[in-house]
């Protein structure tokens, strides 16, 4: 095959075409350029074809990252490093609204089986499974084989959760919530995540909803997605459309760390004050995302880990915040090194009041306010531990994980309530 069929929501927008040497060509229908939208910032409306160069990345931050990616690619029989045809198995319903089908066939879940409602063993053995059939591929029968893409370097799977049960939907109705099955080696991924989340949300961050998970001795965290939103008594979901910012900017997935040739905290900042709908709202809220971020030592806190939600209005706005994680908890080498400079400096404990104003130079913002943010959000997350806490199921809320972030929590926000009191 070398042609996919684009579709987003369920309107057929354009067409992706493999090239010689596996290069990748996309172009809009003429009805879409006349009428829609534009399927990415990076990819605005015209009758011209895009080049390998200019669709590129956001095709291939569509599909999952690493040894994730990997693992994915080698369950199918593809090659890791071929963006199409990683999408040709399981574009079928990626982040956001987007689908890849099969050239000129019917539009995708058209003939959807209906969701298998997951009991209490099968819950168990998909996530005892999962580090080795990632997104179910693989299977004995083809008719388990998923057409679901996620991007990342977690391993996870798309859900629905339906009358306060799991099940297993094959697009139609869409999934609902993410299980994540971490596999990176680290102890305690699951709670730490949970609680990262829930203390944003409880320090005033928008930042997805989710729960640790547990079935016969395995752990999951289930995570409510923002790019789907229920509409009546929950049975009606719709798919919202978002790209994240290395997308957005035309940068490929192995780019995302600003060390790597990325984008940086003021390449972000530019991009919301040029497209968001209310940018001033958002430029603050992305403001306080990455304090808070520095606050957990979050170092995998790169451009992939921010979103933009896009309507259909024209009007962009930043997605709720998601893969929160205090990578400091580790020891180690981990925490040390954010993936974005803070006003030219990479290191948290070498943070000063000097970075922060630099910071706000990147942002196009005062320094007074800067400063503001970061002490205000210090103390709003050392006041937020206790009822972050209390959001986790019982049996998860002493776990002694947490007492070492709260540890990390209080450190950081001392060291940034100095610094944004320095002089000047």
């Amino acid at each position: 095959m070398t042609a996919l069929d684009v579709y987003l929501h369920r309107s057929r927008v354009g067409r992706l075409e493999r090239l010689d040497g596996a290069q990748l060509e996309f172009a809009y229908l003429p009805g879409w350029v006349a009428e829609g939208e534009p399927l990415s910032l990076c990819l605005p409306l015209r009758e011209e074809p895009f080049s390998d160069r200019e669709c590129r990345p956001f095709f291939a931050g569509l599909i999952p990252e690493g040894q994730f990616l990997k693992a994915v690619a080698r369950a199918l029989g593809v090659s890791a490093g071929n963006p199409f045809s990683v999408l040709e198995e399981i574009g079928g319903e990626c982040a956001g609204a987007v689908s890849l089908v099969p050239q000129d066939t019917e539009p995708p879940f058209d003939r959807s089986p209906p969701p298998h409602r997951l009991d209490e063993t099968e819950l168990s053995q998909l996530l005892k499974d999962l580090p080795m059939r990632p997104l179910l591929v693989g299977s004995d029968g083809e008719e388990e084989i998923l057409r679901l893409s996620l991007a990342g370097a977690q391993n996870k799977l798309p859900v629905l959760v339906d009358d306060m049960r799991l099940a297993i939907t094959r697009g139609r109705p869409p999934s609902s919530h993410i299980i994540k099955k971490p596999d990176l080696g680290l102890p305690e991924l699951v709670v730490n995540e949970a609680y990262c989340l829930a203390l944003a949300r409880e320090a005033g961050l928008e930042a997805a909803a989710a729960k640790p998970i547990e079935a016969d001795g395995q752990e999951g965290l289930l995570v409510e997605r923002y790019d789907r939103e229920q509409r009546n008594d929950g049975t009606d979901i719709r798919r919202i459309h978002q790209e994240d910012f290395c997308q957005a900017l035309g940068f490929l997935p192995e780019q995302k760390y600003e060390g790597e040739a990325g984008p940086g905290i003021g390449e972000c900042a530019a991009l919301l004050r040029a497209h968001a709908s209310v940018p001033g709202r958002d430029l603050l809220s992305f403001l306080d995302a990455v304090l808070f971020n520095l606050l957990i030592r979050n170092s995998d806190a790169h451009s992939k880990n921010y979103s933009l939600l896009l309507d259909g209005d024209g009007a962009p706005r930043l997605a709720p915040l998601y893969d929160l994680l205090s990578a400091g908890v580790y020891g180690g080498g981990h925490g040390r090194k954010m993936a974005m400079k803070y006003g030219g400096e990479y290191r948290p404990r070498y943070i000063r009041g000097r970075h922060l104003d630099r910071l706000a130079g990147d942002l196009e913002v005062s320094t007074r306010l800067v400063r503001a943010h970061a002490g205000d959000l210090a103390e709003r997350a050392i006041g937020a531990r206790a009822g972050a806490r209390r959001q986790l199921p019982e049996g998860w809320q002493d776990r002694p994980l947490l007492d070492e972030i709260d540890a990390i929590v209080a450190d950081a926000a001392d060291a940034l309530q100095r610094a944004s009191s320095e002089p000047a």
